[in-house]
């Protein structure tokens, strides 16, 4: 399941998402996911088909002559016969069976290309093609299926098609017009208000009940757990409430409002998929992270900040395809920002 939520953050941070477009692309057995920065990150995985997962991670700045940096990860699983491998091993790459040298492999199952290495995966993407990482008796077998029109379509966002430096469709034109990087926008958080005691009066909660009361299309949960709010403080005359919006087969969704500490309330619904708040280095933090099924090898994640007068989208994205891998294989955002408290 993605993501359902709703912000309501002014003008300004709706201005924010216009400015900051972002790009998510999947064919077949690969994606391309483009951040705020106009950075790309490139996965792709082995088939389903396939007993033992493989999958690589490309990573592109935008701008001019900007590299090409690769790495390859293994499945853990089945584990029984990754627990055979040595602490340490040798992994070779090879592409239509010539080898390309070898990659250091540790536990942690994650390694880095050589340079010469991303150039013949690259290379090979671009017609069908064999490409296998192998041990002395184990070997780890890549799709290329996708990942053609993956590479085409990160070269039309970075806009490089017909240049020196396009990953598909290369040309003879420089790399001056292609598309620039932005750099990661600024969010200033406002301090959370360390103040214990009554946050809300017991005379006003059930008026802002009712005005926090959404319908079932906005939250589908029973009346008896809509009616159950929590109280988080945030200023002097600003609270954070929430209360439990929906359930499904493995996810779970809040929603999180801001509110004034007394009539009128002015409720501001900031999501209805929120499923954590947490306050750390005085920093308030909504966050959302919701599996792409059961066995919890993808999710989709967002967190908001908050900044004195509402929380402000701070990071979006997903882990990547599902494709067998424990938390997701990747870290792919759509949005990214540095935090600064006030």
């Amino acid at each position: 399941m993605y993501i359902k939520s709703v912000l309501i953050a002014g003008l300004f941070f709706y201005s924010q998402l216009l400015v900051a477009k972002s790009l998510s692309f999947g064919h077949h057995d690969w994606q391309v996911v483009c951040d705020n920065t106009h950075l790309c990150r490139i996965a792709g995985y082995s088939s389903d088909a396939e007993e033992l997962g493989v999958t690589v991670l490309l990573e592109r700045k935008a701008g001019p002559k900007e590299q090409l940096k690769a790495k390859v990860q293994l499945s853990a699983e089945p584990a029984e016969m990754i627990e055979q491998l040595p602490s340490s091993f040798q992994l070779e790459m090879l592409i239509n069976d010539k080898s390309y040298g070898f990659i250091s492999m540790s536990k942690a199952l994650i390694a880095a290309l050589s340079k010469k290495q991303t150039q013949a995966l690259i290379a090979s993407l671009k017609k069908s093609s064999t490409i296998i990482w192998r041990t002395k008796n184990i070997s780890w077998k890549l799709s290329d299926k996708g990942a053609s029109a993956v590479l085409l379509k990160t070269d039309e966002y970075q806009k490089r098609i017909g240049t020196v430096g396009a990953l598909s469709k290369k040309g003879k034109n420089n790399e001056n017009n292609v598309l620039k990087a932005k750099p990661i926008p600024v969010i200033y958080a406002q301090a959370i208000l360390k103040k214990e005691g009554i946050l809300i009066e017991e005379k006003y909660k059930s008026r802002l009940e009712k005005e926090t009361m959404l319908n079932d299309e906005e939250c589908s949960s029973s009346k008896e757990e809509k009616e159950k709010l929590t109280y988080y403080n945030l200023s002097s005359n600003k609270l954070l409430v929430s209360r439990l919006c929906w359930r499904a087969a493995y996810n779970e969704g809040y929603a999180f409002w801001v509110t004034n500490k007394k009539p009128p309330f002015n409720p501001a619904l900031i999501t209805t998929s929120g499923t954590d708040y947490s306050v750390a280095g005085q920093i308030g933090t909504i966050s959302n992270s919701q599996k792409g099924r059961g066995i919890g090898d993808c999710w989709s994640y967002e967190s908001f900040v908050w900044t004195g007068e509402t929380f402000q989208l701070s990071s979006e994205g997903t882990t990547g395809f599902c494709k067998g891998f424990a938390g997701g294989a990747w870290n792919l955002p759509t949005f990214v920002s540095k935090i600064r408290v006030r």
